[in-house]
This record gives structure tokens, C-alpha cells and sequence, in this order.
């Protein structure tokens, strides 16, 4: 096994923890700025405006989790099966 070759699956890794965890951090800032933002302007010309703006958050966290748990999933996966030579 070439030890370049496990470069890119590590460092997908890596980002995937990273993504997380830095989506997990930001979280309450974005959540807070999409909450100011929805109350305090007209930010749209019918009634389902607010409620698309309160699904922002359910959104956001699942992105960062997806993204996040996904990264993670295929380095493993691409990990486990270059060092089982499969």
C-alpha cells in the first residue's frame, strides 16, 4: 500500500470533523441573525415568508450534519478499504 495514497482520505476526514464541528460553532450566530433578521423586516410579499424564515435553522443544522457525517462516512468507507486492499 502506498502511503500517498491514503493522503485524500485522511484529509476528507479531517474536513469532515473540521465542517462540523465549525458549522456546530456558528450555529447559534447564524440562527440568531436569521431570527433579528425575520423580525424586524418585511422580508417578503406573502404570508409563508415567516414561515420559511423559521425553517432556517432545521436547515442550517442539517446541512452541517450531512455534510459533516457524510465527509466522515466516505473517508472511512475509502480508508477501510485501502488498508483491506479491497
Amino acid at each position: 500500500m502506498d502511503k500517498n495514497s491514503m493522503i485524500a482520505p485522511i484529509a476528507g476526514l479531517f474536513f469532515g470533523v473540521f465542517f462540523l464541528i465549525f458549522g456546530l460553532v456558528l450555529g447559534p450566530t447564524i440562527i440568531a441573525q436569521a431570527i433579528i433578521s425575520g423580525g424586524t423586516a418585511t422580508i417578503g410579499s406573502f404570508a409563508g415568508t415567516q414561515a420559511i424564515n423559521d425553517l432556517i435553522p432545521l436547515i442550517y443544522y442539517t446541512v452541517v450534519v450531512i455534510g459533516g457525517l457524510g465527509l466522515i462516512g466516505v473517508s472511512t468507507f475509502v480508508i477501510q478499504r485501502r488498508v483491506r486492499g479491497g
